[in-house]
């Protein structure tokens, strides 16, 4: 008699405290068939009790008849794709050209998706607030990520229209910008830290609302005929109160991409605990490769405390082939919030950002395969002066200001910025950006500048 063996409490803060078990990991051993009653089910699957302990009844995995080289082909590149909320110095850091280029200096790689996080109340969070870090992706060759965030409204409110006003700025002007952009709305909504999470209000934030919720946003996009729109639905790792990890998934029409948010704590915090990559994404990733959608990650980092930040990057990069062959992106999460959170960034640790360059250099180059824009021949800018330290510059009217061997120079921020707009690639590229290289560069271009441009231009050199 299960009332004999254990309480419907002790059950249900069993599961909620995150003991999961399975066949070959978990602390309790699978049943003896599968026939065996079904007494308790969470997100991990079916249990029973046997010998008065708990077991996991083990079922065949889903016999569906999914093409998986299809499902990937529906996405926007043709292999593993790499981006990131680069983090910056600032104390609420944005995309900005500066930081996307130091990123990608630190892992020696472009970056196929830039992620930016738009808040619905905060009154400056505008479109055209946003329009100018997608016009900065976009000249970086770059895909824009929007993690579009709903706060304060519940499901229900968008339900009831009242972000409608808000949305439809956000309708004219993606439409108006014609590029493909990817929207990221209602992410982890299976916890209760955010407004329109689960868990913190299971009535107004029901999973079948939160369905809702985002297909009437879909749908006001669609009914204004946006069609450079890519649609992410995001779960956290774990799940808060009474939520799941795939109920609140709004259909197979409404969505291009799923995505998965998960983090190590370490020991960051007085109630974290060091997890491996597996045990943070293990249950997601298997819930998620139940729909016939590409999965990445979407966030993602892990901290130094209480163990190893390198060898977490090295085990992700070496156990994603062969266990989980459907993640097809990687968007790390790069800026530290060491007060309220953990050590997120990347060059938290010197041995994590070599760990993180030679993962990622693994992989080659993504190209886009499939996607929207207004001039289907165009490709994205080759920003060649990156090698040398430097970013290009976000518009194709930058005044020129210096011409060498290595192609035009422009100002912008008071930095200089590449202005070869035609594809232009340096003499000297593999030299690639070494210190003397650098320092040369920079002292010719002041003496230029000092000598040769009007004494307005000499001020932004530093």
């Amino acid at each position: 008699m299960l009332n004999k063996l254990i309480s419907t409490l002790t059950i249900s803060t069993l599961f909620i405290s995150g003991i999961h078990a399975n066949c070959t990991h978990g602390i309790y051993k699978c049943c003896s068939s599968s026939d065996t009653e079904v007494l308790y089910v969470d997100d991990d699957g079916n249990w029973s009790v046997e010998n008065g302990e708990w077991c996991f009844i083990e079922t065949e995995k889903s016999s569906n008849n999914y093409d998986i080289e299809e499902i990937n082909k529906s996405g926007t590149f043709d292999s593993m794709f790499i981006g990131a909320y680069v983090g910056g110095p600032e104390d609420h850091p944005k995309p900005t050209q500066k930081n996307i280029a130091a990123f990608e200096s630190l892992q020696d790689r472009h970056l196929d998706v830039v992620h930016l996080f738009v808040h619905w109340d905060y009154e400056e969070e505008t479109w055209e607030w946003t329009r100018k870090f997608v016009d900065i992706a976009k000249a970086n060759g770059s895909i824009m990520m929007i993690s579009w965030m709903p706060q304060p409204y519940t499901a229900q409110d968008i339900l009831d229209g009242k972000g409608d006003e808000y949305i439809d700025t956000f309708v004219k002007g993606v439409k108006d910008f014609g590029e493909e952009i990817w929207l990221r709305p209602f992410h982890e909504a299976n916890g209760d830290w955010y407004t329109w999470g689960t868990g913190a209000d299971r009535i107004n934030n029901s999973e079948d609302k939160l369905a809702a919720a985002y297909r009437h946003i879909v749908d006001k996009f669609r009914d204004a005929n946006v069609t450079n729109v890519k649609w992410i639905w995001t779960i956290n790792c774990s799940n808060s109160g009474v939520a799941t990890l795939t109920g609140s998934y709004p259909g197979d029409d409404y969505i291009d991409y799923t995505s998965i948010d998960g983090y190590n704590w370490g020991t960051a915090q007085s109630w974290s605990r060091w997890n491996t990559f597996e045990e943070v994404f293990d249950n997601a990733y298997e819930a998620l490769i139940e729909i016939p959608k590409p999965i990445f990650l979407a966030e993602f980092s892990s901290s130094r405390f209480g163990g190893d930040k390198a060898g977490w990057f090295t085990d992700m990069f070496n156990l994603l082939p062969e266990k989980y062959p459907r993640i097809v992106g990687l968007v790390i999460f790069s800026r530290s919030k060491n007060e309220t959170e953990a050590d997120w960034a990347l060059d938290s640790q010197e041995e994590a950002v070599e760990a993180w360059r030679k993962g990622v250099s693994a992989y080659p180059p993504a190209k886009r395969i499939s996607g929207y824009s207004k001039n289907p021949e165009s490709t994205p800018v080759i920003c060649w002066s990156r090698k040398l330290g430097y970013r290009c510059c976000s518009a194709d009217n930058t005044e020129v200001i210096v011409i060498d061997k290595d192609g035009k120079w422009g100002v912008e921020d008071q930095e200089w910025c590449d202005q070869n707009r035609a594809g232009f690639k340096p003499s000297n590229i593999d030299v690639v950006g070494s210190s003397k290289t650098n320092i040369n560069r920079r002292e010719r271009q002041r003496k230029l500048a000092l000598e040769v441009i009007d004494p307005y231009v000499s001020r932004y050199i530093v």
